[in-house]
């Protein structure tokens, strides 16, 4: 008997394709597999999610599976269904969602290739070819090369109009090229045995929160926590938590949301657990990617640590899913498939019949009041922050270091001890402008103004990295360029040389410090005192196991409190509480916080490690104004190339919204902050209502059919 399998393929079209399955592969075709299939004159690898008797209603001709990769299936059976769900929580094509789940190299596509015929490489000899096709025809001469190659090579208008009718007069052919990745056969060493830590750190308040949570995973039934506590008394009981999960036979996931962050769990279980954890991140090597996927999916690591993507890890039996610093930024996926982690660790965890634990000493305030609602917070007492940072008021007008911490840093100096200070904005300044006539240098890619990088001499995109020499010159009025009145980090260094000339500053920034090395070679240059002021954003902010200072300063937090977000708020305090952890425990040390807004709760109550204190005023804050956990808020970001077509969809959602009555509140269409990034128009718009699920239906249909790029974010 024909069986038919549907195939969800990594395209935008929410929708799967149906093919007749060859009768030798029948009864070994099965959901959670890879198919190579053709699809619109090339060859696709997607995944069968479904495998089914009777044909689809139409009497249409189907096509056949081109190959199936896999003996058995790279999804289980409850992972299958959590991508499909998380795909339609975000509005993501299923396939989509499998294609980002895996790694690149299991998901090969074909690609087209022209070539140059006999016949065209007779009509070069001749010189029988025009201008253009004559370029054309030189590119190929050598070796075949995709129309992307040719596109770049030859940058002329009409290229496409020229490759057609060099098709049609046969000069050129096009072939499909699938590149298939082969690799040996890696084994796994055995790791060497290794003495096992005792851990004698539970206290009475670490039993008793991991009494509780034992109690549902005994139970294997799906439930949630919130840890609310210091890092170190979190990770007792995670590592308590673990070690019951692996004793019953049940698998852990542990996800953290910096890649940095990994080695040093992974250590910490291998000294508690004697416990080899395989490994999932992005900046892991193809290679190695493809051996963990494996050694998880064949049953060979009990527990699995990584950033995002390990949520998508093959792991069947999990009971436990960990979810720390629940808090963190990080979380939410901004760059390919978009999502937010904690609500997909949600999801993963309640498909799976697991426990999700979540933790954090200042968790988001949402989270925090649903916890205290539904009766899942776990408190497990100390302090959540180091109180004792000193608060300057200061005008930056007035510049860039106030007097106050210009003594502190001086004195520090004198003793030969270090120094770290914040200041997160990237570069000299935000841009240069002209004050004659207002001309702006902006990217050509994108819509926002270049940033100034003075000791680069470049105009720098810090959205998609495009760069150009820096001219002081005006190009339209010959006027002369001056700086904008916000500064960067670089402005901060200049001005630091120039106070302290005898001081070695360095710079740890995505600019000066973006590729590993560069950082190893900063971390290492600061501990060995050939450093004696580090100035960073935050990217330093996230980095673990940095070396501590003497001194550490914060400018400008409030900068962030002018942003139009809701959050705002609880990112300057998550901000300040994080950097002041680079204050060194030895008696003197000291923190400065330099700032215009000194009375601002959200600086108050980081600088006193309070979050309680802070989540009050932050909570009825929210609560006058009417935003989440009060309701829901959905952003959607519409892009794409044809900014006519961009502004086409989204005026038909808008009309959509408006006409869904008064359950649902409108903002918008306008330009996104970044209206154009990567050559991509970008338009948002939010709409409110009291809950998430009227947003999710209305979307539900208003997105339905378009395979316009998008980004959905609902908080609530």
């Amino acid at each position: 008997m024909t069986r038919f399998a549907e195939i969800a393929l990594p395209l935008p079209l929410d929708k799967t394709f149906t093919y007749s399955v060859p009768q030798e592969w029948e009864e070994k075709t099965h959901p959670g597999m890879r198919a190579r299939v053709p699809f619109a004159g090339r060859t696709l690898t997607g995944f069968v999610v479904r495998v089914r008797k009777r044909p689809p209603a139409g009497g249409l001709k189907l096509k056949s599976l081109d190959d199936l990769p896999d003996d058995t299936p790279m999804f289980p059976p409850a992972l299958l269904a959590f991508t499909r769900k998380l795909g339609r929580t975000y509005f993501v094509p299923w396939g989509e969602v499998l294609q980002a789940a895996v790694p690149p190299s299991f998901v090969p596509q074909s690609r087209a290739s022209l070539s140059l015929t006999d016949k065209g490489r007779e009509a070069l000899e001749k010189s029988l070819l025009n201008d253009e096709e004559k370029g054309v025809a030189l590119r190929l001469a050598g070796r075949p090369h995709t129309i992307r190659f040719l596109e770049r090579q030859c940058r002329a208008p009409g290229l496409a109009a020229v490759l057609e009718r060099m098709r049609r007069k046969e000069l050129i052919a096009s072939r499909q090229e699938l590149k298939l990745v082969k690799r040996r056969a890696a084994s796994d060493a055995a790791a060497p045995p290794r003495q096992l830590e005792l851990d004698f750190s539970m206290d009475e308040g670490s039993r008793a929160a991991a009494a509780a949570v034992s109690r549902s995973l005994e139970g294997r039934r799906f439930a949630q926590f919130l840890l609310f506590g210091p890092a170190e008394r979190r990770q007792v009981v995670y590592f308590e938590l673990i070690r019951r999960t692996l004793a019953a036979g049940g698998r852990v996931l542990f996800v953290i949301p910096e890649i940095a962050l990994t080695p040093v769990l992974i250590e910490a279980l291998e000294k508690r657990l004697g416990e080899g954890a395989a490994v999932i991140h992005s900046g892991l090597p193809e290679a190695r990617r493809e051996r963990e996927w494996r050694r998880i999916r064949e049953g060979r690591a009990q527990v699995v640590v990584g950033s995002r993507l390990a949520l998508f890890a093959p792991a069947e039996r999990l009971r436990l899913v960990i979810c720390d610093e629940e808090q963190d930024e990080s979380y939410f996926q901004q760059e390919g498939l978009f999502y937010d982690v904690r609500e997909a660790a949600r999801q993963r965890a309640e498909g799976e019949g697991a426990v999700l634990v979540s933790g954090s000493s200042a968790p988001l305030v949402e989270t925090f009041y649903r916890a205290q609602r539904a009766g899942y917070l776990l408190d497990l007492g100390g302090d959540t922050g180091r109180p004792g940072a000193a608060v300057l008021g200061h005008d930056p007008a007035r510049g860039l270091i106030s007097p106050g911490l210009g003594r502190a840093i001086g004195a520090r100096l004198g003793r030969r001890e270090p120094v770290i200070l914040f200041f997160n904005r990237r570069g000299y300044a935000p841009s240069l402008i002209c004050p004659q006539c207002g001309f702006l240098p902006r990217c050509s890619r994108c819509s926002l103004p270049l940033s100034y990088h003075k000791r680069e001499g470049k105009f720098v995109c810090h959205y998609c990295r495009f760069s150009m020499e820096a001219s002081a010159v005006c190009p339209k009025c010959r006027g002369r360029l001056v700086v904008r009145k916000a500064v960067g980090v670089e402005a901060v260094a200049e001005e630091l040389k120039r106070r302290f000339p005898n001081a070695r500053v360095g710079i740890f920034a995505a600019d000066e410090a973006g590729r590993q090395e560069e950082q190893d070679k900063l971390r290492l240059d600061f501990l060995e005192g050939r450093v004696d002021i580090l100035i960073g954003t935050q990217l330093l902010a996230h980095q673990a196991g940095f070396p501590r200072a003497a001194l550490v300063g914060i400018l400008h937090p409030e900068f962030g409190l002018r942003l139009a977000d809701f959050r705002s708020s609880q990112k300057t305090f998550l901000a300040i509480a994080r950097e002041l952890r680079f204050r060194s425990d030895a008696p003197g040390a000291e923190a400065v916080v330099q700032t215009s807004a000194p009375d601002h709760f959200s600086i108050r109550e980081a600088v006193r490690g309070d979050y309680p204190a802070f989540y009050d005023e932050e909570i009825t804050f929210r609560r006058l104004m009417g935003y989440p956990p009060f309701s829901a808020l959905a952003e959607v970001n519409l892009m794409g190339g044809d900014i006519r077509r961009v502004a086409a969809v989204a005026r038909a959602l808008s009309g959509r919204a408006r006409d869904a009555g008064p359950a649902i509140s409108l903002f918008g269409p306008s330009v996104a902050p970044a209206g154009r990034v990567g050559g991509a128009q970008r338009i948002q718009i939010v709409l409110k209502a009291k809950s998430r699920d009227p947003l999710r239906r209305f979307l539900s249909g208003a997105l339905k059919g378009s395979s316009l790029k998008r980004s959905v974010v609902i908080s609530y």
